[in-house]
C-alpha cells in the first residue's frame, strides 16, 4: 500500500456521479412501484365480483305516488315488472319515499342471486327490504347491505318527483 495515499483508494465525491446513482436507485423503485400497481389493476380489472351483479336493463317507468300509497316521507311500495309495464327493472322496483320531494328506487333483484332471489319489503318495517333465498336484508335509505351474505346494495336507479302532479319519474 505504499504510494498510495488516502484520496486515491476513495474517489473524489463527483456529485454529478452521486446523483446518477441516487437516480438509478429512484428509478429501480419507482419501476417496482409501477409494476405492483399494474399487476394490481389487472387483477381488479378481471375481477367479475366487483360488477355489480344485477344486469343492466332500460328502466322507465312514471306514476301517480297517491295511488301506490307514497304520500308521506317513511312509506314504501314494491312491484313486478308487469306491474309498471316491462321496463320496470329487472325483477321489478321498490320505492322508499325518503322525504317530502325525494325518493329512492332499488331493483328488487337481490345482489347475491338475482335470477332467483328477490328482495320485498318487510311488512312490520317498510324502511328494509328481505330477500327470503339468501336472508339478505337491505335498508330502504340508500339501500345497502344490512345483514347476510349480499357483498353489493340493492341496484338504485334515478328518481324524479313532480310535487304539482304527484308523478314520480324512475329511470336508468
Amino acid at each position: 500500500m505504499a504510494g498510495l495515499s488516502a484520496h486515491s483508494l476513495c474517489p473524489p465525491a463527483n456529485p454529478i456521479i452521486r446523483l446518477l446513482k441516487a437516480k438509478t436507485g429512484l428509478l429501480r423503485v419507482l419501476t417496482l412501484m409501477a409494476t405492483a400497481i399494474t399487476v394490481t389493476l389487472l387483477f381488479q380489472g378481471c375481477d367479475k365480483d366487483r360488477e355489480h351483479p344485477v344486469p343492466y336493463v332500460r328502466v322507465s317507468v312514471s306514476f301517480n305516488v297517491l295511488h301506490y300509497n307514497l304520500s308521506a316521507p317513511g312509506l314504501s311500495a314494491q312491484f313486478s315488472r308487469d306491474e309498471l309495464g316491462g321496463s320496470a327493472g329487472y325483477q321489478g322496483i321498490i320505492v322508499y319515499r325518503l322525504s317530502i320531494d325525494e325518493f329512492r328506487a332499488y331493483d328488487r333483484a337481490c345482489p347475491c342471486d338475482p335470477h332467483n332471489c328477490i328482495a320485498s319489503i318487510e311488512e312490520d318495517n317498510p324502511v328494509l327490504a328481505f330477500a327470503p333465498a339468501c336472508e339478505s336484508r337491505f335498508i330502504l335509505t340508500d339501500g345497502s347491505v344490512v345483514e347476510g351474505p349480499s357483498r353489493f346494495p340493492l341496484r338504485q336507479y334515478r328518481t324524479s318527483f313532480d310535487p304539482h302532479t304527484n308523478r314520480l319519474t324512475i329511470t336508468h
